[in-house]
């Protein structure tokens, strides 16, 4: 897939830098860069998850819940041995759905890098095409600064012959 991308991209920026005035830029969010497969599907969904406040607020809440409610009802007199047991438990699988949710956010990123990229090519471009113009702006300007200057002599040439 990413050889695929790379082709598509380079395309993109060879029609920029050709056409630069038909460029138009893309917006590029995370929600367009989805997984392909089920996989990634279930990974953009763990990782909404995993990243959510309402899940921190839950786990906080149960973790309070335990350490009063273990004393209360007395499942758990010593709340901490078990309730650190309990705890440890998934983290394991939570540290790889950040890096899975690390890897889906570059993935993004790499999206808009190349959408950025094919924008800043016809950037570049129009800025040349623009340089150029003005360059030949100068020469015109120069050579309107010389007959101006064979002007002036002229009539400098013309009014010392006549005082005379």
């Amino acid at each position: 897939m990413a050889q695929g991308s790379a082709g598509i991209d380079r395309a993109e920026a060879s029609r920029a830098a050709a056409a630069p005035h038909e460029h138009v830029p893309r917006l590029v969010v995370s929600r367009d860069v989805m997984g392909e497969g089920v996989l990634d599907r279930i990974a953009d969904v763990v990782n909404r998850l995993i990243g959510s406040m309402y899940l921190f607020v839950g786990i906080t809440t149960g973790i309070v819940v335990w350490l009063f409610a273990g004393n209360v009802i007395g499942f758990d007199r010593t709340p901490w041995p078990l309730l650190l047991t309990v705890l440890n438990l998934p983290q394991l699988s939570i540290m790889i759905s950040l890096q899975v949710s690390a890897n889906r956010a570059q993935a993004a990123s790499d999206a808009r890098a190349r959408a950025d990229h094919a924008t800043l090519v016809a950037l570049h471009e129009l800025s040349k095409r623009q340089v150029q113009l003005l360059d030949g702006q100068n020469e015109v300007l120069a050579g309107q600064n010389q007959v101006l200057d064979i002007l002036r002599h002229a009539i400098a040439g013309g009014e010392k012959g006549s005082a005379a």
